[in-house]
């Protein structure tokens, strides 16, 4: 599994800057030129395509990266489309720069930097060297036991500073015995166990400030990176040193088309919020600490009832769960939870059984 760790680059001087800048612009040049004349005439990471690009300061090496780059977006941008049924529209590339070995040598330093970046620039055999340090997050992820900083990077600019993405690739580690708990990801309470405990009470104004801003401000930069700070701290108080187990539905394409427990509303609130964003950090978060997630349909969870398994849209009113068939009620959430759980471990338990007979 593989971890990214964001790192400052204020230790460089002001020619060393101004040499990464003119390159992430010239990068960045390359790369929309590439998405115009892909939207115009297909093609693909080949000599007749990458000539397409001349009189450009890059050598054929970035102009190749650059060409990757734009063919990926080109094709996202489509996917993402067809997936919401609309006309796709020439995207503009404003991202970073991901390079790999060819581009970037990493090493530990031997002076007050601990560590140093050599990253080829626009004049052709020329290389900098780029200080940089550590991080609390960066000694984490390396102090496991064989993992190793991977050799590239992801070199941004944001607000006239440059900002520096490194990749730590870490072992795979064994799930460890703990409890097992279902989670239902919703939008009054982030997150719902089936224990009946919850986090993030305060998710849906957080949310509903994201949706307000205007888009391009800084008001809306502020809010997302408010809105990814509060699911971060969230995630972090999850009990993660109990758990062995953690079931969650698995949900794709949230945002667009019909759900079977999600309506229209739901789905136009979330509309500032990568669902698959909470899924990922949860990934990340079990992987961390060795427990084992689970992913099950998310058909009906909220519509069944715990007690007697009467399945009825009309068992869920807002937040509250009320089955009209034997009268059991508790919080929606809750339910969903613990039907998750069910799910998860009625799962595991055909995984196992399975196993034995093999």
């Amino acid at each position: 599994m593989r971890r990214a760790v964001k790192i400052s680059l204020k230790y460089m001087t002001g020619k060393k800057r101004r040499q990464i800048a003119a390159l992430l612009e010239a990068y960045r040049g390359a790369v929309n030129f590439y998405i115009r004349s892909l939207w115009k005439n297909p093609g693909g990471l080949d000599k007749e395509t990458l000539a397409r690009l001349q009189n450009t300061r890059l050598s054929e090496r970035y102009k190749s990266q650059a060409l990757k780059q734009a063919l990926e977006t080109v094709i996202a941008t489509k996917k993402s489309a067809q997936a919401k049924k609309r006309k796709a529209s020439v995207p503009k590339f404003k991202g970073g720069m991901v390079l790999d070995a060819k581009f970037v040598t990493i090493e530990q330093g031997r002076n007050s930097f601990g560590w140093w970046l050599k990253l080829s620039t626009l004049k052709k055999g020329r290389r900098i060297w780029i200080p940089f340090k550590g991080t609390k997050v960066l000694d984490k992820w390396l102090s496991y036991k064989d993992a190793h900083l991977v050799q590239g990077c992801c070199i941004s600019e944001k607000e006239d500073a440059l900002d520096l993405t490194l990749w730590v690739e870490m072992p795979s580690m064994d799930p460890k015995s703990g409890e097992t708990k279902g989670i239902d990801i919703g939008l009054n309470k982030m997150l719902t166990f089936s224990d009946g405990t919850w986090l993030g009470e305060e998710f849906s104004e957080v949310v509903q400030k994201v949706k307000r801003r205007v888009p391009g401000s800084k008001g809306k930069a502020q809010a997302i990176r408010e809105r990814d700070h509060f699911i971060n701290r969230m995630l972090n108080q999850i009990p993660w040193e109990v758990l062995g187990v953690l079931v969650v539905e698995a949900l794709k394409n949230l945002k667009h088309g019909k759900k079977l427990n999600r309506s229209k509303a739901f789905r136009r609130a979330l509309s500032p919020w990568t669902y698959a964003q909470v899924l990922r950090r949860l990934e990340h978060k079990a992987q961390e600490n060795r427990v084992l997630l689970i992913a099950v349909r998310p058909a009906y969870t909220s519509q069944i009832c715990p007690r007697c398994t009467h399945v009825d849209k009309a068992n869920r009113k807002d937040e509250v769960f009320r089955c009209v068939r034997c009268g059991y009620t508790n919080d929606a959430d809750v339910v969903g939870a613990w039907n998750i759980l069910s799910r998860g471990l009625r799962s595991a338990e055909s995984l196992s059984t399975a196993k034995s007979v093999a």
